[in-house]
């Protein structure tokens, strides 16, 4: 995410209803880009905002990257969440 990213400010509340939805079998984390090392955002992978990552056991499993209607992104987080995780 970040501060000046207008779909990330937009996505942001609809990430965080999913998060609760998920809780406490997923935990959701929003990392703004300007506050970390480039580095880290680098070794992420994270090229354009917003950006939602699914990780499990410190390794990437799937992402989906946003820029559209907030509704196709939280399909597709909702999709990446069921196909990848054995809840």
């Amino acid at each position: 995410m970040a501060n000046w990213c207008r779909n990330c400010i937009y996505l942001k509340p609809k990430l965080e209803k999913l998060a609760a939805e998920y809780y406490p079998r997923l935990q959701f984390y929003s990392v703004d880009v300007n506050a970390v090392s480039h580095k880290l955002v680098a070794c992420a992978g994270v090229t354009k905002m917003p950006t939602i990552q699914l990780w499990k056991d410190g390794r990437k499993q799937a992402e989906v990257i946003g820029g559209r209607k907030a509704h196709w992104v939280i399909s597709e987080v909702q999709e990446m969440i069921e196909n990848e995780c054995t809840m």
